[in-house]
């Protein structure tokens, strides 16, 4: 039964933890460039300017040239990947 526990608790775990892994890029992206200006309160503010995925992509992209940051395309999009999954919750176009 203990077997059968176990088992069945790295089925569930595991798809969550691999889920949790693949958005570590944009997250260490978000806490290497984003968080040198603001903190995660931006991205729940009431009053947020971003009401779409294409806002959030047009806003990251924004941030990125006006910090100087020098992201890359792929690095943009796992930036626009982790807010969207984990603060907007936008319908990806």
């Amino acid at each position: 039964m203990r077997f059968l526990f176990i088992t069945l608790t790295l089925a569930v775990s595991l798809p969550l933890q691999l889920a949790n892994a693949a958005d570590m890029p944009g997250k260490a992206l978000v806490d290497k460039h984003c968080q040198r200006c603001h903190d995660n309160s931006i991205f729940t503010r009431p009053d947020s300017i971003i009401h779409s995925w294409s806002e959030l992509q047009a806003r990251v992209n924004f941030c990125d040239s006006a910090s100087h940051a020098g992201m890359s395309e792929e690095e943009m999009s796992q930036v626009v990947e982790y807010l969207n999954k984990t603060f907007y919750k936008f319908p990806k176009p």
